[in-house]
């Protein structure tokens, strides 16, 4: 913050006050899962926590589920909006909704908030938010798969007082505990309450310690600090405009593939983001409501532009966002919405993020912070029934919180990083799964070859199965809701090539059971497993898992960072030599000779290299119309490691080769070259086991030495990338 003082608070009683509020968003969450006993909250931290205005704009937001934590405000404005007079907002009150037309995400996010009075006046709101186990709706663990309208995804709440005067409604809390499976969730809502309780008494003290006019101007304060320190930041970022597109295949009922366009705009201190041209309302549980679209943004705007600046209203006040309802990411009543998390939500964030990116990688200030997208998508593998402790259970199999991390402008992503939108990821653990739920394991490890290629390669992912094992009746009952299977989502940056998509599969009629009774090995691979394998949709209905059945799945992981052709072939190596990367893709895909010792062949490399380059030459031709690639300004610049632009010259040159492409001012695009590529030409499990001939990789290079410059997941003709900068020296 500034020197001078905010309303009589001098800066460091300013950042210490500010602090302690953070600090109270960090115990509100550790006291709910302390409280919980649901595995998606202790293996997960799928929760969120806050503290509002009493308006309900953010102040701070806890480290846990930035989507849910942006949706508290709303959930306030609901609350405000509509609990009737007669029902009234009164001290040590609590209210509980659900609904993503009131401000939730989707049903299973159970959101209570709770006005904080100080002289007979709301002084402050706090908020809680969690994924619960299961919504009652048709099927178990809340993502129901063949839902048509939101009315069958379960139970929907709008604001309903589950806390009255400082005591449990347990008409409310029976009334819940009625409408799911699982008799956690009703543990699980305690332990919201409990968060609150903590929060408000906490910052009742604090009040009480530094008096209600100091918090009131550090809670304004600090908005304001938040927004000029963006505005800052924009303001030293190049103006231009940047298209994104991004995909959503099987909406839970048909192969449709839906699709997200962002069209971003940044013009001096303001950010604009323009949904125009996104697929409208999916018949499945696909869609996410306004609540979630105004999430995902924030959420890529946080993590790209604020890792120094607090995370609140201040941003959202340098936002404008362009949306038309009724589309997949602004769904209208009455839309399911079950899979808007895992679904809308991320796959905006991840065409709001690889904007971003290009903007940052642009600015030779902020390139560093430019990052390729992360695992792509999230997942709902869920397994329910009863456990072999006789209690009834919905569980949803956390894993996939260790997606691969996107490629740095200098490093490689780091892999199992975790999800893009917790910035607290877990993973569970293994031996705690086998103990709480009737399954065994078999594996879980990293996916060979995951990672996006580039100059710096893609954090990677990982896959796992597992098996019924010892379930009461011998039976449960398995579901996956997934997306990003016949199409990767975790792009590269500036010819970058994407990570790995997901893969599900079920294996029956093995001889898993007779293995375990003989202590025979168990496979530790899914093509190792004797049996029929089975690949599933991305969306599946709940099955039966019966004795023996296995249950197997991977997630996505990082897009990588440049062409794949320029990394490090000593790194290549070194990925080989750890199981990183095969050698096929070394040679097919980085383009590196290695010898029998795994050592680097220099001279075979090189050759190599050159003929990937010129194979590259022969297939391309000229880009159609539509896209734009176009460079103003003044000053020596770079996008990426693939174009220098000399403003003062007017040119554009590769960084490669050193040659001209074209000039400052016009459009680059009929001067690259264009070539496309199977999805699986970036590496396996790139959507092969879906392939419907659909999707391509799209490449744009240099019509001289074949340099990426960009590489795009492309739908048929889907929209070309448009990057249009100005640069001031």
């Amino acid at each position: 913050m500034k020197n001078e003082s905010i309303k009589g608070i001098d800066p460091v009683s300013f950042e210490v006050l500010n602090h302690r509020l953070l600090s109270i968003t960090e115990e509100m969450g550790i006291q709910y899962m302390r409280c919980s006993g649901s595995n998606v909250l202790i293996t997960g931290n799928d929760a969120a926590t806050a503290i509002m205005r009493p308006d309900g704009a953010l102040v701070a937001v806890g480290p846990y589920i930035v989507t849910q934590g942006n949706v508290l405000p709303l959930i306030v404005n609901s609350t405000q909006k509509l609990i009737h007079p007669d029902v009234g907002i009164n001290d040590g009150d609590i209210f509980i909704c659900n609904d993503p037309y009131l401000g939730a995400i989707h049903a299973p996010d159970f959101a209570t908030v709770a006005p904080i009075f100080h002289n007979d006046q709301i002084v402050a709101w706090i908020g809680a938010s969690g994924h619960q186990l299961d919504t009652g709706g048709m099927d178990p663990g809340g993502f129901s798969i063949k839902a048509v309208d939101i009315h069958q995804e379960g139970i929907r709440m709008p604001p309903v007082k589950i806390v009255e005067g400082g005591r449990v409604r347990e008409d409310v809390l029976a009334w819940i505990r009625n409408q799911v499976r699982d008799p956690l969730v009703a543990l699980d809502v305690k332990g919201q309450i409990a968060a609150l309780n903590t929060g408000r008494e906490q910052i009742l003290e604090v009040i009480q310690t530094w008096g209600i006019e100091a918090v009131t101007a550090v809670m304004e304060g600090s908005i304001n600090h938040a927004r000029e320190k963006l505005q800052q930041r924009l303001s030293e970022l190049p103006d231009g405009q940047w298209r994104e597109v991004q995909f959503i295949d099987h909406d839970g009922h048909t192969k449709d593939i839906y699709q997200i366009v962002c069209t971003l705009k940044k013009k001096g201190k303001e950010l604009s983001f323009d949904f125009t041209g996104t697929s409208p309302n999916a018949r499945g549980l696909i869609n996410s409501t306004y609540a979630g679209l105004q999430a995902a943004v924030l959420s890529s705007v946080y993590i790209n532009l604020c890792w120094d600046i607090p995370w609140n209203r201040g941003v959202r006040d340098c936002i404008d966002i362009i949306t038309q309802p009724g589309t997949v990411n602004n769904s209208t009543y009455p839309a399911p919405c079950a899979m808007a998390t895992i679904s809308a939500v991320i796959v905006t964030i991840d065409a709001t993020w690889r904007a971003l990116s290009h903007m940052l990688v642009s600015s030779e200030k902020y390139r560093d912070q430019a990052m390729a997208v992360w695992s792509g998508t999230s997942m709902a593998p869920i397994f329910a029934g009863t456990s072999q402790h006789g209690f009834p259970f919905a569980a949803t199999e956390m894993s996939h919180f260790g997606g691969g991390g996107g490629a740095r402008t200098y490093a490689d992503g780091v892999d199992t990083a975790g999800i893009v939108f917790n910035t607290t990821p877990n993973m569970p653990n293994i031996e705690d799964q086998e103990a709480e739920y009737p399954v065994l394991y078999l594996f879980r490890r990293h996916l060979k070859d995951s990672g996006g290629p580039g100059i710096f390669r893609g954090g990677r992912s990982g896959e796992l199965a597992y098996l019924a094992y010892q379930a009461p009746g011998n039976i449960l009952e398995g579901l996956f809701a997934g997306t990003g299977a016949e199409m990767p989502n975790a792009i590269g940056l500036c010819g970058g090539l994407p990570g790995a998509a997901i893969r599900v599969a079920r294996v029956i009629k093995t001889d898993l059971q007779k293995r375990i009774d003989k202590t025979l090995p168990l496979p530790s691979a899914l093509e190792d497993i004797n049996g029929e394998i089975c690949i599933l949709a991305p969306k599946h209905e709940r099955t039966p898992m019966g004795t023996g059945d296995v249950w197997y799945h991977s997630w996505q992981a990082g897009g990588g960072y440049g062409d794949p052709l320029l990394r490090n072939p000593d790194a290549v190596a070194l990925d080989v030599s750890r199981q990183a990367v095969s050698a096929t893709c070394a040679t097919k895909v980085y383009g590196v000779a290695l010898n029998s010792d795994g050592s680097v062949d220099g001279k075979k490399t090189l050759t190599t290299r050159s003929d990937l380059r010129q194979g590259r030459l022969k297939i391309a031709k000229k880009p159609i119309e539509g896209g734009q690639m176009k460079f103003s300004g003044t000053g020596q610049h770079q996008y990426g490691q693939a174009l220098s632009i000399d403003g003062d010259k007017g040119i554009v040159q590769c960084i490669n080769c050193e040659e001209v492409i074209g000039k400052t001012d016009e459009n680059l695009m009929p001067k690259l070259q264009e070539f496309t590529l199977a999805l699986d030409s970036a590496g396996p499990v790139r959507g092969e086991s879906y392939d419907l001939g659909r999707f391509k990789l799209r490449h744009l290079c240099c019509p001289h030495c074949a340099g990426l410059v960009d590489v795009q997941v492309a739908l048929g003709e889907s929209p070309r990338p448009h990057i249009e900068l100005s640069f001031s020296s």
